[in-house]
């Protein structure tokens, strides 16, 4: 299966009432998921399903990617994903979300760790908007191989 791991585009630094939880995309967060999201549409890649973290930057972040990339699992939102999720949280994400290309939106530090994780070890940073895409058997640590990794600035000054 392919797992694509998929952090939130740049967010506001306060949301409504200071909570972090509330915290919305900037125009430049949008921007930058639009244009990492139409890279994955252009190679052809298509997640059945998207599972998202229920933080509203991670809510939106999955929504332009369904309308991007039109999933036909859809959206789901899954309380794991949110901030402190583990390896474990996504093995019983993706158990209960199967399929061949898999998207899950969420957070750092949690998404560059578990990315390391499943490859292996080593540091993966993955920047706001960015997506990696680990190969991988089963969700197990050093089970996958990271296929590819993009981020915003590899499209422009943007």
């Amino acid at each position: 299966m392919q797992l694509l791991l998929f952090r939130h585009g740049e967010a506001e630094k306060g949301g409504a009432g200071g909570s972090d939880a509330a915290r919305r995309l900037v125009p430049k967060g949008r921007a930058e998921n639009e244009a990492c999201l139409l890279a994955v549409r252009r190679a052809g890649v298509q997640p059945e399903v998207v599972v998202h973290s229920p933080l509203v930057r991670a809510v939106e972040t999955a929504a332009m990617a369904g309308e991007i990339l039109a999933p036909p699992g859809g959206l789901h939102e899954d309380e794991r994903l949110a901030c402190g999720a583990s390896l474990a949280d996504v093995r019983a994400v993706v158990a209960e979300h199967p399929g061949e290309t898999v998207m899950l939106v969420g957070h750092n530090p949690d998404f560059s760790e578990i990315t390391g994780e499943l490859i292996g070890g080593g540091n993966v940073a993955l920047r706001t908007s960015g997506i990696a895409c680990v190969s991988l058997p089963l969700v197990a640590a050093g089970a996958g191989v990271l296929e590819w990794l993009i981020k915003p600035r590899l499209f422009g000054d943007r």
